[in-house]
């Protein structure tokens, strides 16, 4: 731009003849400076991988999103579809057209797409099932995307060596897991002979996770006001993923924390001083499998002769586990049960090596480890999905894996939060909202009835009574439309859609 073509100061009427010169020039010259900008732009999106992304998701997704909102729009008009079952047929047409296109454009994307794809599939609630179908393979089905020889270059950069050779024999050329960072290659520690799992990260994968997060910030600014701010905490909680000596650290903290009081049922893998640096984490291989696997593998011929499928046999005992029925049997009837099976097959001469698993239990199992972390160790893992659950060999003991996303939380916090937990066994709406004044958490809620259930689905629980029959977006939703309500006597928006100012541009 040549800056001599804007006039410096605003003209005064002896000068409006050259003015009027300057700005006719100018006007001729738009049209080269908008090419100038344009061409700009295309250069830096074929030079920066960051804009080209966010430029690929937006091609993507906003036209899906305009859709989206347009149907739910005329949804709630005067002559749109009338009852929930025409609604639902709407937007099942949508979900069956643009499913496709989503699942095709994440796979392609990968970075953090793929991670919120993979975080959105541990609940029901978020996604319809026609998403969820795809959605839950990602989580022990990602892949690959790091040839062998690209991973041993990064291997041997990283540990400075001349080649892998020096370190590692055995070398697996498929990986063993493919994570959204990186890929998992199984070698053997050449001066033990100790078998071990190489973890490599992608080149640039950083880089891409950052700008897929800074897209999507943007994103839920728009679309989603309420899950901003959860982005923001997201993005946090990746500074230190990428860092494996992070890690490293991360696994010999959980290993002694943990496997004093829980080593007879779970175990987490040793990390290998050698093999570390910043981009890989060389640890001792687990050898098992997939737990969601060994589950469902285990469940089959116990669902067959209930003569149901091994996910309605799944979903019992989650439901089961959810709404407390298992509460009233205890931890010895339990033990006593399972006595009983054994026995029963000995005698019976039963081959099988398929016990019946206890799902429900396994999860409280999980849960009480998790609860161990948050409010004994104060050192946690932020990232425990079902993909990082390994059932091993013994098929008894689980193997707990990828600690990369590890937050630790002083004790002050942990007391406080322990009184909140109390205050929602209690179901207290004005204990919950004093905690939660105590912990400085700061809420765009002030109801109490409305913090009260916020507060609930998140940290406790997430059924009828909580929820009201409503997902989580439009729980969030009307969350905020009772508070507007409150503050400027509105009615409550019939939409999650109708309720965000910034969508008026489409009213």
């Amino acid at each position: 731009f040549r800056l001599k073509a804007f006039p410096s100061r605003w003209p005064t009427s002896a000068g409006r003849g050259a003015s009027n010169t300057a700005q006719t020039q100018l006007a001729a010259r738009r049209p080269r400076y908008f090419a100038y900008g344009l061409g700009g732009a295309l250069a830096l999106g074929c030079l920066d991988e960051g804009f080209r992304r966010c430029i690929e998701f937006w091609v993507v997704v906003f036209p899906l999103w305009c859709h989206y909102f347009w149907v739910d729009k005329v949804s709630h008009r005067k002559g749109g579809p009338k009852g929930d079952e025409q609604r639902d047929a709407e937007f099942s047409k949508l979900h069956a057209r643009y499913s496709p296109i989503i699942r095709r454009a994440t796979l392609y994307m990968r970075g953090f797409y793929l991670k919120a794809a993979q975080l959105v599939s541990t609940r029901d609630d978020f996604l319809p099932e026609i998403y969820l179908e795809w959605l839950r393979k990602l989580q022990d089905e990602v892949p690959m995307t790091l040839s062998s020889e690209e991973a041993k270059q990064v291997i041997t950069k990283e540990l400075k060596i001349a080649g892998i050779e020096d370190l590692l024999s055995d070398w697996q050329d498929e990986p063993i897991g493919t994570a959204s960072i990186g890929q998992v290659y199984k070698a053997r520690l050449k001066s033990t002979g100790e078998e071990v799992a190489i973890k490599v990260q992608v080149p640039k994968a950083e880089r891409m996770f950052r700008a897929d997060i800074s897209c999507l910030k943007m994103f839920t600014y728009m679309a989603i006001p309420w899950a901003y701010e959860n982005m923001k905490e997201i993005e946090k909680l990746f500074e230190t993923e990428f860092d494996y000596t992070e890690e490293f650290r991360n696994l010999e903290a959980m290993r002694s924390n943990l496997l004093p009081n829980w080593g007879h049922r779970i175990y987490i893998p040793r990390p290998i001083p050698e093999l570390c640096s910043r981009h890989v984490l060389g640890m001792e291989l687990l050898k098992g499998e997939k737990f969601i696997t060994a589950v469902r593998r285990r469940l089959q011929p116990l669902a067959e002769q209930r003569g149901i499928t091994v996910e309605e046999y799944e979903q019992e005992q989650l439901e089961a586990l959810r709404s407390g029925k298992r509460k009233a049997e205890s931890a010895a009837w339990l033990h006593w049960k399972m006595t009983l099976w054994k026995f029963w097959r000995r005698l019976c001469g039963f081959k099988s090596d398929l016990e019946p698993i206890d799902v429900g239990g396994i999860f409280e199992m999980l849960m009480s480890i998790h609860g161990q972390q948050v409010l004994k160790d104060g050192c946690f893992n932020a990232d425990p999905h079902p993909g990082n659950i390994l059932m091993l060999e013994d098929g008894k003991t689980l193997g707990l894996i990828d600690f990369g996303q590890v937050m630790y939380v002083p004790v002050e916090f942990r007391l406080k939060l322990a009184r909140l937990m109390l205050a929602l066994s209690r179901r207290s709406p004005p204990d919950v909202a004093r905690c939660e004044s105590e912990m400085g958490v700061t809420r765009k809620y002030y109801k109490e009835d409305v913090q009260y259930r916020i507060c609930s689905f998140w940290l406790d629980r997430d059924d009828e009574e909580i929820t009201q029959g409503r997902n989580i977006f439009d729980l969030m939703v009307w969350g905020e439309a009772e508070e507007r309500s409150r503050s400027t006597n509105t009615r409550t928006p019939s939409s999650r859609f109708e309720h965000d100012p910034a969508l008026s541009v489409f009213s």
